[in-house]
């Protein structure tokens, strides 16, 4: 008996420490760096208007970020840490009152993160989070989670934090010891100090689980391409495919001169109307 008793107390003594266990930051960033992503968020005349994070869960490109962040964005670009530039060319599924959202872009063989088991995210817990505040990514701030709070007005549950998180953190993954996933950076109160908060990832399985709902391409590739294109000074053909292209038309230069009988030899003048090819990539 006191041997069972023992090997119990043994138990319940290492999941605390494990739970409370301080992350190897130096460690965790190298591990999860790589699957967390500036989110650049741009208008319809492709001007930049915000920008957010969001992370990996899939290593086909499946991101999870912030409703909110996606919300107003005609185009999202997701800039890698190596660099690399990936347009979101679907919005999978949201969860408007968790503030959740799954976008996707086209790779394979990615880097992404795991979500640490349900119910795991106590008070207590150490954490670290990575996300792009003021669009500063891949930056690293840590803290514990102060509590677990239901909000009733907006009947939600959520993760209070003392990590910081700032304009252009919302998306963010807030992670445990062993780098998993326990929720996503979500909002600040302005009239506090330290009072961060964060969908928990109980809500983000859910989610997840979902996914299959709803696929709906993004604004940019909702809406109609145009018929046509009015040229602007110092416009080329070459210029005139690639501003199509933020719009969601795939039209090459040699394409556009086609349809309109331009000759190889005459020069696009601004203010001449050009038909658009109607095809979209």
């Amino acid at each position: 008996m006191h041997c069972l008793l023992l090997a119990l107390l043994l138990s319940a003594s290492l999941v605390l420490n494990a739970a409370n266990e301080a992350p190897d930051l130096r460690a965790l960033a190298k591990q999860t760096r790589p699957a967390v992503y500036l989110l650049v968020l741009q208008d319809e005349d492709g001007k930049t208007i915000g920008a957010g994070t969001g992370f990996l869960v899939s290593s086909d490109g499946l991101l999870v970020t912030n409703q909110h962040v996606v919300a107003e964005a005609h185009t999202i670009i997701a800039k890698a840490e190596n660099g690399g530039l990936f347009p979101v060319t679907r919005i999978i599924a949201t969860d408007p009152r968790n503030d959740l959202a799954l976008i996707q872009f086209d790779a394979k063989d990615l880097p992404f993160l795991t979500l640490a088991p349900d119910g795991s995210a106590e008070a207590g817990t150490r954490i670290a989070i990575i996300g792009s505040p003021l669009g500063l990514e891949g930056t690293l701030t840590e803290g514990i989670v102060s509590a677990r709070r239901r909000l009733p007005k907006e009947k939600r549950d959520v993760l209070q934090i003392s990590a910081p998180i700032s304009q252009g953190s919302s998306g963010s993954p807030v992670l445990d010891s062993q780098g998993r996933v326990i929720g996503v950076a979500s909002f600040l109160l302005q009239d506090g100090q330290a009072l961060n908060f964060a969908s928990p990832s109980e809500q983000l399985r859910k989610l997840l689980g979902k996914r299959t709902l709803k696929t709906t391409p993004p604004p940019s590739l909702q809406k109609n391409p145009p018929a046509t294109y009015t040229v602007k000074q110092g416009d080329t053909l070459i210029q005139i495919s690639r501003e199509l292209e933020k719009q969601g038309v795939s039209a090459t230069a040699e394409q556009i001169r086609t349809l309109n009988q331009i000759p190889k030899s005459s020069v696009i003048r601004p203010g001449q109307v050009l038909r658009i090819p109607q095809s979209q990539p």
